[in-house]
């Protein structure tokens, strides 16, 4: 009975201290997993109950906020009218937004696009796409009704539209990388719950709340991708009690066969994943020590319905369906240590040496076609490639990088062969998964290019992707299988210094310090948005600087120009080569103008050798584009520019070069030409 007794208090009191916390209505719509998300955590670490209700759209929301019907609301975007209406923290968190269309793209190719009320994104786009025509629209039934319309092109609207979306049949493209979106925040009531908001604030720039955040985010993404992608499949005429064929070549970092009949790899990974995406049932039937070629005539024969690793190649595309590639490896050539070292930098040299290659893979037909007219040593496996090479039969052989470290790393002893360094990597192939030319083939090759996107590829390469450290590391541990732990660290560090080293100075002009033309060209390899200012700079009648007063005052020139940038300029600043600049920003024009203004004109001035002189630049600018350009069509535009401005500076009259006053006599005079 006393038990019974102590129980029942039990239960009351912590019915008491329940009834005791705190109940705050967080206005939410449908599906808005990061609001949930982030007061979940808020409710347990601050100890309060969170009551969700469901507005139909966000403008109703911030109704209910401004009219106390709600006490907080997040994913709120901070304007000036909005912070006099409601109590609003700083930014919390991103907003993933996406535009659903029937057919996946992007903003730069589509007309008419739809919006919803009450945000922020009509303005965003207004400012970077201007030439889209918008139409508002109020809650998720509405936007549906807009598309099914075909009265606009696609829709624009925040995550928690994704599923409901997404399982209607349309196509989401996120737009987080076409416009820039702000971050979000957390409003309340004016007047009402500032200091906890304060808190709620401090408390989601933590750490762990943002792996909450980041977490909750991704699976949800994930997860709703793949309901929508096993619709796809039951919808495909897939059948799915069949269990479909795969066979997967015996390749270090591809496919590995291990003793107790396991089979691992990027490529099996790769596969196995992207089935338990579709849910479908695969199974790898392949063997250990079955060929290449084999295996390729399986799919040909349809005796198979998967072949992985392929590499996509323009003669085979008659013959089989591909997915997506997954996977580009580095190919380079191995010979035997210290052979014709420094003797070849191009593989179209190698006219008289013996090349041995896996019969009828890519790389056979690869070399094929690089080498007309030239006989190639054709192996079964890579094993029997190898013994040939040591065996003095061939002097090179075809592997991808990662390959070879994984043949030195799993040799048992000092294997002495080396890469080519001279030619190093000459390509960089698409690997993906092949099917058979069948109609199961025709239907399953973009299901998997759907699934492979959904997975995490960097994840999986790296976790077969061996790279050695240095070669003398490697040989080493090989020769004398042994390092004591403080020598690895040691080597370690010399390892990540030099290669910070190396990759500063190839990106990093040597003069001026400023980023170089390679570091330009990789920043901006995918285009440059239309946001972004370039500006080309060049130095007028800087030969003429050179000739008449030396190249040592034309680098001081230089190097007084890249002050004057570093001061003045808010963005990037690139040197491309004597005295071209290129300058790249995503501030607003004027600041943008007024910062060119001070890199026109500047006085130059040399107390050592006494020189003062006046010096102007030429000037090309390229803003505000109408869509996403590639860096070459925008450094044309500007270099156009450029000229037109050098151009107009050779028909003002011949400028002074002169010793200063204050350090010579008036009458030592040196004039520049145009």
């Amino acid at each position: 009975m006393s038990y019974l007794w102590l129980a029942v208090c039990s239960n009351f009191a912590y019915a008491n201290s329940y009834s005791s916390l705190k109940v705050y209505n967080i206005a939410v719509e449908a599906d808005d997993i990061t609001t949930r998300a982030l007061f979940n955590a808020a409710s347990k670490h601050f100890n309060f109950i969170v009551k969700y209700v469901t507005y139909p759209s966000f403008d109703a929301i911030l109704k209910a906020i401004e009219t106390g019907n709600a006490d907080f609301a997040a994913n709120v975007t901070f304007t000036e009218e909005r912070a006099k209406l409601f109590e609003i923290s700083r930014p919390t968190n991103i907003e993933y937004t996406y535009l659903f269309s029937k057919k996946r793209t992007r903003l730069n190719e589509i007309k008419i696009v739809g919006i919803p009320e009450g945000t922020i994104y009509g303005s965003l786009i207004h400012e970077y796409y201007p030439e889209l025509l918008q139409v508002s629209y109020l809650g998720h039934d509405a936007a549906v009704a807009l598309l099914r319309s075909n009265r606009v092109d696609g829709v624009v609207d925040a995550i928690n539209q994704l599923k409901p979306m997404v399982m209607k049949g349309f196509e989401a493209e996120i737009l987080n990388d076409q416009i820039p979106i702000k971050p979000v925040s957390i409003v309340a009531p004016t007047g009402r719950h500032t200091d906890l908001l304060e808190q709620i604030q401090k408390y989601a720039h933590s750490e762990a709340v943002q792996k909450i955040l980041s977490a909750a985010i991704k699976e949800y993404q994930f997860t709703i991708r793949e309901q929508s992608l096993r619709q796809t499949v039951k919808k495909s005429g897939l059948d799915l009690n069949r269990t479909y064929k795969v066979k997967s070549e015996n390749l270090d970092e591809y496919t590995m066969y291990k003793e107790d009949g396991s089979v691992e790899g990027i490529s099996v990974d790769v596969v196995s994943q992207a089935c338990d995406i579709l849910s479908i049932k695969c199974e790898i039937i392949s063997k250990k020590d079955e060929t290449w070629e084999s295996m390729y005539s399986d799919l040909l024969e349809n005796r198979i319905d998967i072949l992985s690793p392929m590499i996509i190649s323009q003669t085979r595309k008659p013959y089989m369906y591909f997915s997506e590639p997954f996977y580009f490896p580095e190919v380079v050539l191995i010979k035997r240590e210290n052979y014709k070292n420094n003797v070849y930098g191009n593989i179209s040299e190698l006219i008289t040496e013996k090349i041995g290659v896996i019969k009828n893979d890519f790389y056979d037909n690869l070399l094929t076609r690089m080498l007309p007219n030239k006989v190639l040593y054709r192996y079964t496996n890579q094993d029997d490639k190898v013994e040939a090479l040591l065996e003095n039969k061939i002097d090179y052989m075809v592997l991808s990088r990662v390959n070879y470290n994984h043949l030195l790393l799993n040799s048992e002893k000092l294997l002495p062969i080396e890469e080519e360094t001279l030619i190093g990597n000459f390509y960089s192939p698409q690997v993906a998964v092949a099917f058979a030319m069948n109609e199961t083939g025709k239907r399953l090759a973009p299901l998997f290019s759907e699934a492979i996107q959904m997975l995490n590829l960097p994840k999986i390469v790296n976790k077969y992707n061996i790279i050695p450290d240095w070669r003398a590391t490697l040989l080493a541990e090989k020769k004398f299988n042994r390092y004591r732990l403080w020598f690895l660290f040691l080597l370690l560090t010399l390892v990540g210094v030099v290669a910070y080293y190396l990759h500063v100075q190839s990106t990093t002009d040597n003069l001026t310090r400023l980023k170089n033309r390679r570091a330009l060209y990789r920043k901006y390899a995918r285009g440059i948005p239309a946001w972004h200012t370039v500006v080309y700079l060049d130095v007028n009648k800087f030969k003429s600087i050179n000739d008449t007063l030396g190249h040592a005052v034309g680098d001081n020139v230089l190097k007084v120009l890249t002050d004057r940038i570093n001061l003045y300029w808010k963005g990037s600043a690139y040197r491309m080569g004597g005295d071209e600049f290129i300058l790249t920003s995503d501030d607003r024009d004027d600041n943008v103008l007024n910062s060119i203004a001070n890199l026109e004109y500047f006085v130059f001035v040399d107390s050592q050798r006494k020189l003062k002189f006046s010096v102007t630049t030429a000037i090309g600018i390229s803003q505000r584009r109408n869509k996403h350009m590639t860096l070459e069509e925008v450094l044309l535009h500007t270099d156009a520019e450029m000229y037109k401005a050098k151009h107009r500076s050779r028909e003002l009259p011949p400028s002074e070069m002169e010793t200063s006053e204050e350090f010579t006599d008036s009458d030592s005079l040196v004039f520049l030409g145009n």
